[in-house]
């Protein structure tokens, strides 16, 4: 196994930023993007559940995973169907800021909307300049979603090898939790949430491999509400920049129903 860098997998799985359950809406280079707002029934308060790959790879056309070139996203924007709205204010909110957790303050439970899973690849050798990376060594996360008053916080608790998410083993710590943001707008027409990937994170070369989030409805009330409109179907899509320059819009859509 490669050296890997622990202490950054957490950060690096937060700022994958959502994911989802349909049928992923497929993107370039292994890259896809699904979600499902639960119920699918207009009007309603829903769960997000959502699942992410957001770093584009070339396998060089052979199963030999220590070849694989990476191509990390900068940033990931998600949009939320339109007419669908975000509230904040309707679940408590947590007040801590992102460096008060990171000294080891705690968000009261009451502030949970969610959790979920992570995938990094670790340990990858350097491809140029531009922040690709080629090979590495893969490590589970878990993730728990808190609400605050314009983003949704992430704290990703990095696993060791062989533990957490995907194993049959609980996670086993490694390393300390890190917390990322993503940042709220038009949350009355149609919610984005802002992901950019910190360039501490990128230096160091850890790959977001897949993302998955899924939100407690019964806990977050109407945190997030389907659009009061069914045309046979919700869109919604991830805007994804990455660090060789290059964008990209993945769709996915999901059938939805009138009362």
């Amino acid at each position: 196994m490669r050296k890997v860098f622990v202490a950054a997998l957490a950060v690096a799985i937060a700022v994958a930023g959502f994911a989802v359950v349909s049928q992923a809406g497929p993107g370039d280079a292994g890259t896809s993007w699904e979600l499902n707002l639960k119920p699918n029934k207009v009007k309603k308060a829903a769960s997000i559940d959502a699942v992410i790959f957001p770093s584009k790879v070339d396998d060089n056309g052979t199963a030999d995973t220590s070849d694989d070139l990476w191509t990390p996203a900068s940033k990931n924007t998600i949009v939320l169907p339109k007419g669908s709205k975000v509230d904040t204010s309707a679940m408590a909110r947590c007040k801590l800021t992102a460096s008060e957790i990171g000294a080891g303050q705690q968000c009261p439970n009451k502030t949970r909307a969610g959790g979920g899973s992570a995938t990094v690849v670790v340990g990858g050798t350097p491809e140029g300049s531009g922040g690709q990376r080629r090979g590495g060594d893969e490590l589970n996360a878990t993730i728990d979603a808190f609400n605050t008053k314009s983003a949704l916080m992430l704290i990703v608790q990095p696993c060791g090898t062989g533990t957490g998410p995907g194993t049959s083993n609980d996670c086993a710590p490694a390393g300390d939790p890190q917390v990322i943001q993503g940042k709220w707008s038009k949350v009355t027409t149609k919610p984005k949430l802002s992901v950019p990937t910190p360039n501490s994170l990128l230096q160091i070369g850890v790959v977001v491999k897949r993302f998955a989030l899924l939100t407690d409805k019964k806990k977050t009330n109407d945190l997030v509400r389907t659009p009061k409109e069914c045309g046979g179907k919700w869109k919604s899509q991830d805007q994804a920049k990455y660090v060789d320059g290059t964008s990209q819009t993945i769709k996915d859509s999901q059938k939805c129903k009138k009362p």
